[in-house]
């Protein structure tokens, strides 16, 4: 039986990207698969063959943020306001054609407001960490502080709205730690921490990939170098002095240097560059990955697990504490690693990467990772856990 399944997200290609192969699976079994987006991944879903429901979002075309511990504080209230100036826009594109179930990112709380209020069961959807009764990412690395002005004042306008969508007696607590009779995680669960406390409402599909050249190109190794990829993601705006200290490391090395900065560093800023380095404002991370010796990453956790599907060894420079989690969590598990911001420079870059490209173990333990990663078709497995669910709800 068919169903019309709505996506809820936020935009941001770490949020979006691991569900695209899961919509074009769903799609491929014959579901009708309607997407918020800004207009920055109408193309993207277009290609994954779902229908994008167009929004304006608070965070412009897609979202970005400094990650100061000045601004941290900040961000709850913009998660809210997002879900609040965005709710009226779906009730109208929704109010006729009403979905069966919806996906929602646990960042788009517009859909945990509109599922409450029409009645229609949610499923959550995690590009990262999952939360139990056992682990959450905020009680282990804690993004701001709860006593921070910016977040009581999110908190109590959160507490306000959510009489006026249908949950009544519903404190922001309890609003945060539902969790759901279904939920999918995108990473496998031995990288997870705290995996084996997950119980069967969390299915861990592991990264889900797929074919994104209709949206993003393609990049080919242009020479017989070893390619070392260096990326900060898109969400992150601040630390200009990190592309120019990862060219010193790096000019005229053994390796051909694949820098991806972003919309937010200027290329020209950067200077005439070294024959064996290039520079991208975007550039397909899966090709790059898929012919790369190493990643220098920020440890987002979409970069993290296309890295580790494709059996990359990474050093994590992470912006915020989430990102430090999984660079612990690299490190311990002997996959790469950390590599603090504040003693991050062009030597300590280059002893770092020759350090883990020259550990025998760090290979030998990321094959094991990525073999178990190929073992599993995560969009299959994430689509038939939808369908199971749909079949227990209808």
């Amino acid at each position: 039986m068919s169903a019309h399944i709505a996506v809820f997200n936020i935009p941001a290609v770490g949020h979006i990207n691991p569900t695209l192969s899961v919509v074009e699976e769903l799609v491929r079994r014959g579901h009708r698969v309607s997407y918020t987006v800004t207009e920055h991944f109408k193309r993207s879903v277009e290609a994954a063959g779902a229908e994008p429901v167009v929004y304006t979002s608070v965070f412009g075309d897609y979202y970005t943020h400094p990650y100061t511990p000045e601004a941290l504080p900040a961000e709850g209230l913009r998660f809210f306001n997002e879900a609040v100036e965005t709710l009226k826009h779906f009730e109208e594109v929704y109010e006729n054609d009403r979905p069966d179930v919806i996906l929602y990112d646990q960042m788009a709380w517009a859909a945990r407001f509109l599922g409450a209020k029409w009645n229609i069961p949610t499923v959550r959807l995690h590009p990262s960490y999952g939360s139990n009764e056992v682990f959450s990412i905020q009680s282990r690395f804690p993004l701001a502080s709860e006593v921070a002005p910016e977040v009581i004042e999110m908190m109590g306008q959160l507490a306000g709205f959510l009489p006026t969508v249908g949950l009544e007696g519903v404190g922001p607590v309890e609003f945060f730690t539902k969790i759901e009779d279904l939920a999918l995680i995108f990473l496998p669960r031995e990288f997870h921490y705290d995996g084996d406390t997950f119980d069967e409402r969390f299915v861990f599909t592991g990264p889900c990939l797929g074919d994104r050249s209709a949206f993003q190109g393609s990049w080919t190794n242009p020479g017989g170098k070893p390619v070392l990829f260096i990326s900060l993601g898109t969400a992150f705006t601040g630390f200009a002095e990190f592309f120019p200290a990862a060219i010193e490391a790096f000019a005229d090395s053994e390796y051909r240097v694949v820098l991806a900065i972003g919309n937010h560093a200027d290329p020209a800023a950067l200077g005439e560059l070294p024959a064996n380095i290039e520079v991208h404002q975007h550039v397909n991370q899966l090709d790059v990955l898929s012919q790369a010796a190493l990643f220098v990453t920020h440890g987002g956790m979409n970069s993290a697990m296309e890295a580790l599907a494709h059996g990359v060894p990474m050093v994590v420079v992470p912006q915020m504490s989430e990102q430090q989690a999984t660079a612990e969590r690299v490190e311990e598990l002997g996959l790469g690693r950390y590599l603090p911001r504040e003693a991050t420079t062009a030597a300590t870059l280059r002893e770092t990467v020759d350090a883990v490209l020259g550990d025998p173990a760090t290979a030998e333990k990321l094959g094991a990772l990525r073999d178990a990663i190929r073992a599993t078709d995560g969009p299959v497995v994430a689509a038939d856990a939808i369908e199971g669910y749909l079949k227990r709800i209808a």
